[in-house]
């Protein structure tokens, strides 16, 4: 952790691409941050292809982003690879398929950086991993797809294998809102397509900033009044 001067983590964009680009404006990354994408940049959102062609982009520029395989990562895979288009379609798949408007090379060249993301990153103190970890095994047992899809047996237990504390998107949090859930869990899925909001969470200082759609600002204005 001491390479970098901030550690930005976010997840769970599902192709809200102008709320991704406010966010980065918010953070004011440099060449001496890191920016950690826990997962699900895609489906959902009308924006899949525009969130990683930026994604790209940035780190051609230089920026330390790191972008962890997140389950619709792997939703998107498996439809390709192993023909499970429908589970992928009614998760979301087809307005990733729209956002690519027939750009079968840009979907290739992405869907090969998709393949090669890491399952999680560890950082000494902290571990960053799109689902969570599977609680009664230390981290060098987890496995890799429960890792990207495991949800209740990990959020619900207290006790852990493990000394890190895990940082994990994967279960939106409806109120729009990082949660700490207890000493050992910060869940930092804002539930993008449910909510509107994208946030991101700074590990040194454990600053917290959010975006939203220009849908969810009016509403909030509105209720405000």
């Amino acid at each position: 952790m001491e390479d970098y001067k901030n550690i930005w983590v976010t997840s769970d964009i599902h192709g809200y691409h102008q709320v991704f680009l406010n966010l980065l404006q918010k953070m004011d990354l440099k060449s001496d941050d890191l920016l950690i994408i826990n997962g699900d940049s895609c489906d959902r959102g009308a924006q899949s292809f525009e969130m990683y062609e930026t994604i790209k982009k940035l780190i051609k520029k230089g920026f330390n982003i790191v972008h962890i395989f997140g389950n619709h990562e792997d939703l998107m895979v498996k439809a390709v690879e192993k023909g499970e288009l429908y589970r992928w379609y009614r998760n979301g798949g087809w307005e990733t398929i729209k956002s690519y408007n027939k750009n079968y090379k840009a979907f290739r060249e992405h869907l090969e950086y998709i393949k090669k993301m890491p399952i999680a990153v560890d950082l000494g103190k902290f571990f960053i991993v799109h689902g969570g970890i599977e609680p009664d095994k230390t981290i060098e047992e987890q496995d890799n797809f429960q890792m990207t899809w495991i949800r209740e047996k990990f959020i619900k237990n207290p006790l852990l294998k493990t000394d890190k504390i895990i940082v994990y998107g994967h279960t939106p949090n409806l109120d729009g809102k990082i949660h700490f859930v207890d000493p050992q869990k910060i869940s930092i899925d804002t539930g993008s397509y449910d909510t509107g909001v994208v946030g991101a969470i700074e590990l040194k200082s454990m600053k917290i900033i959010y975006e939203s759609t220009d849908h969810l600002n009016l509403y909030v204005n509105q209720y405000h009044k």
